[in-house]
């Protein structure tokens, strides 16, 4: 059996584990592979400590049911002179005709590199091999290739036909090279496997990347088998490709748009859902999906009104009769994935056939929080077309993995009347990302069929590969003509959207049916002419030891530190993943960035600044201390601390006989050490020389003549007491034992970017506290501990959306079991940093009021707007004078001095923000006068409306600088608003009140944030001196919760009940816990999902056992139940 993986650590020890258990393994790259074991040996990988997760393949199907001047295309080819040469188009499917004359040269040589035939092991024919096959008498004794479906082929016709044809069955790509995965079997086979998939998408980026083509993919399958979010494996691998290869991934809508085959609604106390099942069917399998905070029952009444009677949903299985038919029930609980899981309702004949007719589920609602729930069938060509649900949902009916919201998923109408195919899949009616991304032509589309004929088909498979070849003509232009080398991925698609055609007034773009308008190429040209430039955004501040070094954190290709070991003035240091920070002179920035095309991104760095203005026991921690059963103190778990620093010579951190607790420092401060192994600058102590240093002490020496490390400001020291006290305060994980890394200042040189000359307090550079997080990480690695890495730091640069490097970074190692990543959601709740708005309709003006007080002489401002909504801005200073508004096509930063006030305004627009694709205006007012200035906005083009501005964190700005009309709500701080962190707001524990001044979410993109809120109102502790003394804030909250974590990692690995924790998990097991106000709303902006109650935690958990989460087809199910 094939099984999909995600692993961890170096694939050749993986490749050994998987052999002592007689299988096979197969790297796919970016921690995934593909595992072939006997079905008696599938549990043993269970054993096999660097998997992370494992996924049964799943099955996808074909989805078939003038596309060119419909999609604007011929002006490309007329004036730009765009054909797709130069660019390789690759295509998973049913295989290729490949002696059609839509796929040859005008010479008759052809424009096939590669079929990759996995339906026959995998056999490889090359360019070669097929000009041969053409030129032979028989061309399938040399390549014995046929396509007897005629699905890949009148795909790779839409996209790339050309050569000697009527120009009438021209793809847009008509000069474009072609590559072939043949997934499907022989004969009329129109489905296969997720794992050929996965290896058909490795070959088309391997085969790219050796040949230095820039790469389109076109998928026309797609299967119901998912929680249609984006957390199965083989969504995550597609995600993964997009963000990490130049490519564009084109995948179809899928067919289910009119199948029938999906409910779901928000739930209410019970809910009856009727479903037709044809005379003709073996067994179905329904997944339901419902929120993870709410507990149901279910009943299920067979066409003879026969009943289950009520079934509580819980963890594992569950199977019964129902006359002659069998039910089968499967909850997996939270996933490493994904917090809802998944519930599996199999209904199977006992004999040959199901009992046809109307079957009923209810569903009974035994909670009382509020959620929405979700069920599909699976999909239209896997069943009778009559079974189907009675009052199905229109909505939430793309097919996986036209889910993958980095992907361009794409939904068909027809080009004559312009109403949208009744078939073509449709995505979620509410919440972000829209899907589909647009529509294209996708009814009777004549194109290539096998044996040099054409043909007409319909379906969303019919509309992809127009998308695709268009792809292909944006890359040409942008890569190969060397125009613009970013012409890929995001920015690609962000051209393809904003491009497209919204021509009926009578909807709202974007919406799930239409997505951003139909596909029209001429007007995405039209768009990249006017903004071909290269940006970078400058999103933060900045790091290390040369004082005119900038430290700049980056996303960049593998072979980024070739390019820079040629270079004189910067130097890269890798943090894995792609990401690296790059120290380079801040003169030559601009010239760094034009010289190494490896570099994808930069970012530079933001200013970070510290969080803080019995909760253990109001998180009921402290019980656990000395309990019989759950004894968890922390031990064999590593609390990670990026703060201050810590001092040593405390007795929080020693055990009873005066060695220390602490594992590891990273002092970012000290002396450069030439026997620095694990750290780039600075001075690394281990724990003997921190024993030596202690002893020394003891015996009337200098400790510090031996380990140099103090903690000055004493921040570090208070919040490693909360979290691991020992002494006088006893923490929440007194047995944890600590790594520390002790900061560097942001440099004056970063300080300057945002205006300050002389901080109010300690402030740090991103680029700092990433290269710390990544020792901690590695540290833990190293020595085979979990590890709580605690970050008492935010900021306010970044789009508050997960966006910012440090946050991606952040999403990445939080994939490793083990390791969390934990941190506050800030103090600005009412610090008036932070306003939003809404534009009723373009033209539409918005007006931004900021006070500058009387000390200010700079300001940064920071405006972000939502795709594809484009706004200009003017600024009308407190005396009168008026900047005018500046389009923003503009190109370059627009620098104004004004006459009475004397200050420099700068305005930058990055329109599209390279990592979001939204528009991000840059305000800079160097010499700020007192008063009140006004932002003017204007809604050039508007669908979405909402806008967000912030100003430095408060303790940054000057008194009474401030929004004059500010907004408590998205007023928390980066990188709080990560995808996989785990953050709290704070409340006060004694009142069981709100405070305040605790920042607030959602984030920007509408996730809920914080997760919990954990008691942060004078919170005891001990300071440097040893004495008592309490601390209120976000900080101490989040100590309290990153204590709790420890434990929680010590009752999992350490102690053995869950091996499999992960950051995912540990979030799903904390909001299941929680604590709710009665009377309270959940989740809310406040307070995310309630109090931390570690208390609710175990008595959610108890009955966790560990296991290995398997997604399980319908035709191997037998062998599982």
């Amino acid at each position: 059996m094939e099984v999909v993986i995600k692993f961890v650590d170096n694939p050749d020890t993986l490749k050994k584990s998987v052999d002592n258990i007689r299988g096979s393994f197969e790297d796919l790259g970016f921690g995934f592979g593909i595992v072939t074991v006997p079905i008696n040996n599938l549990n043993k990988l269970n054993e096999i400590t660097q998997i992370e997760y494992v996924e049964l393949p799943k099955n996808l199907y074909a989805d078939f049911l003038p596309a060119n001047t419909a999609s604007c295309v011929q002006p490309a080819w007329d004036v730009y002179n765009l054909t797709g040469k130069g660019v390789l188009v690759g295509f998973i499917d049913s295989g290729i005709d490949y002696t059609h004359p839509a796929f040859m040269n005008k010479d008759g040589t052809s424009r096939i590199l590669y079929i990759y035939d996995l339906s026959s092991g995998g056999k490889i024919f090359t360019n070669e091999d097929i000009n041969r096959a053409i030129k032979s008498n028989n061309p399938e004794r040399i390549v014995p290739e046929r396509d007897d479906i005629g699905h890949g082929t009148h795909v790779a016709g839409i996209a790339c036909g050309g050569g000697n044809i009527d120009r009438r069955y021209f793809g847009p790509a008509y000069e474009s090279n072609i590559a072939m995965v043949k997934m499907t079997a022989e004969g009329k086979a129109a489905y296969g496997k997720s794992t050929q998939l996965m290896r058909g998408v490795k070959f088309l980026v391997d085969k790219a990347n050796s040949m230095n083509m820039p790469l389109v993919i076109n998928l026309s399958f797609s299967t119901n088998d998912g929680a249609h979010d984006g957390t199965s494996l083989l969504e995550q691998y597609i995600e993964n490709i997009c963000l990490l290869e130049k490519i564009s991934f084109v995948i179809s809508a899928g067919n289910e748009g009119a199948a029938g085959h999906h409910v779901g609604s928000p739930l209410r106390e019970t809910q009856t859902i009727s479903m037709n099942i044809a005379e003709d069917e073996k067994s179905i399998i329904l997944q339901l999906y419902k929120s993870f905070t709410e507990n149901i029952a279910i009943e299920i009444k067979n066409p003879a009104n026969i009943s289950t009677g009520t079934i509580n949903i819980n963890e594992g299985y569950k199977e019964g009769r129902i006359q002659n038919d069998r039910y089968f029930l499967y909850y997996s609980g939270p996933k490493p994935f994904s917090l809802n899981g998944e519930i599996l309702i199999n209904l199977a004949s006992a004999d040959s056939k199901l009992t046809s007719g109307t079957w009923m589920i209810t569903i009974t609602k035994k909670s009382n929080t509020m959620g929405n729930y979700d069920i599909w069938l699976p999909v239209q060509e896997g069943l009778n077309p009559n079974t189907r649900f009675l009052r199905p949902n229109v909505y939430d009916t793309l097919g996986i993995p036209g889910t993958v919201r980095d992907a361009i998923t794409v939904g068909s109408y027809n080009s004559l009347t312009g109403a949208i195919s009744s078939f073509s899949g449709r995505g979620r009616e509410t919440g972000n990302p829209v899907k589909p991304d647009l529509v294209a032509p996708g009814e009777a589309i004549e194109s290539a069929a096998p044996g040099g004929e054409f043909d007409a088909l319909s379906g969303t498979s019919m509309a992809a590969p127009t998308v695709s070849g268009i792809c292909a003509l944006l890359m040409q232009w942008g890569i190969v003509l060397k125009k613009d080398i970013y012409m890929y991925g995001d920015r690609l698609k962000y051209y393809l959207l904003n491009g497209a055609k919204r021509d009926r007034e009578d909807i709202s773009y974007p919406n799930p049916t239409f997505g951003y308008g139909k596909v029209c190429l001429s007007n995405s040209l039209n768009l990249i002419l006017t903004r071909s430039e290269k940006m970078l955004r400058q999103n933060c501040a900045n790091d290390v030891l040369k004082p005119d070094y900038l430290n700049i954190t980056v996303e960049a290709d593998s072979d980024i530190m070739q390019a820079m070991s040629k270079i004189d003035y910067a130097c890269a240091f890798p943090l894995g993943d792609n990401y690296y920070v790059v120290s380079v002179q801040e003169k030559r920035l601009n010239e760094l960035l034009n010289t190494v095309p490896q570099i994808l991104y930069a970012e530079i760095p933001s200013l970070y600044t510290i969080c803080a203005l019995s909760p253990l026991d109001a998180a009921n921690i402290n019980k656990f201390h000395d309990d019989p059963y759950l004894n968890l103190t922390g031990k064999g778990v590593i609390a990670g601390i990026i703060d201050t620093g810590i001092d040593y010579l405390s007795s929080e951190f020693m055990y009873e006989d005066n060695t220390t607790r602490i594992m590891t420092v990273w002092d970012q401060t000290g002396v450069n050490d030439a026997n620095n192994q694990n750290v780039n600058y600075g001075k690394e102590y281990s724990a003997a020389d921190i024993n030596a240093a202690i002893a020394l002490k003891n015996n009337n020496g200098d400790p510090y003549s031996k380990v140099n490390l103090k903690d000055e400001e004493g921040h570090g020291t208070k919040l490693a007491a909360i979290i691991g006290g020992r002494g006088k305060y006893v923490g929440a994980a007194p047995d944890c034992s600590f790594a520390v890394v002790k900061l560097i200042h942001a440099k004056r040189l970063t300080l300057s970017k945002y205006g300050i000359s002389e901080p109010k307090c300690s402030v740090y550079a991103s680029s700092s506290i990433i290269q710390a997080i990544k020792y901690l990480f590695d540290y833990a690695h190293k020595v085979n501990m979990p590890i709580v890495i605690y970050i008492p730091l935010g900021t306010n640069e970044g789009g508050h959306d997960g966006s910012t490097l440090i946050e991606r970074y952040i999403d990445q190692i939080s994939r490793v079991r083990g390791v969390a990543v934990v941190c506050g959601c800030g103090n600005a709740g009412d610090t008036n940093t932070h306003t939003s708005g809404r534009f009723e309709s373009t033209n539409s003006v918005n007006v931004i009021e900021v006070k500058a007080g009387e000390k200010q002489k700079n300001l940064p401002i920071n405006i972000w707007f939502s795709t594809p909504d484009r706004v200009s801005i003017s600024i009308t200073s407190p005396s009168g004078e008026i900047i005018e508004k500046i389009p923003p096509k503009y190109k370059g930063p627009n620098v104004t001095k004004l006459v009475y006030e004397e200050s420099i305004v700068t305005i930058q627009y990055y329109f599209p923000e390279p990592l979001t694709g939204d528009e991000f205006i840059e305000v800079y007012i160097e010499n700020i006068k007192p008063g009140i200035w006004k932002l003017n906005l204007t809604g050039e083009y508007i669908q979405n409306g909402s806008y967000n501005a912030w100003l430095p964190q408060k303790v940054l700005l000057e008194e009474g600088t401030e929004f004059l009309n500010p907004s408590q709500y998205t007023t928390l701080t980066v990188p709080s608003t990560s995808r996989s962190v785990i953050c709290c707001s704070y409340y006060n524990q004694d009142s069981n009140t709100l405070m305040s001044s605790s920042g607030r979410g959602y984030t920007r993109d509408n996730r809920i944030a914080p997760i919990i809120a954990a008691g942060g109102y004078m919170v005891p502790t001990v300071d440097g001196s040893g004495q008592s003394t309490t601390l209120t804030g976000s900080s101490p909250a989040s100590a309290v919760l990153a204590g709790a974590v420890v434990l929680m990692f010590q009752w999992g690995i350490v102690d053995g009940n869950d091996r499999t924790l992960y950051s995912t998990k540990i979030k799903t097991y904390l909001i299941r816990g929680a604590d709710r106000r009665e009377g309270e709303v959940y989740p809310n902006r406040e307070t995310g999902y309630g109090l931390l109650d570690l208390n609710g935690v175990f008595e959610r958990m108890r009955n966790e056992k560990r296991r290995v989460f398997v997604r399980i087809p319908k035709e191997i199910r037998k062998f599982f139940i």
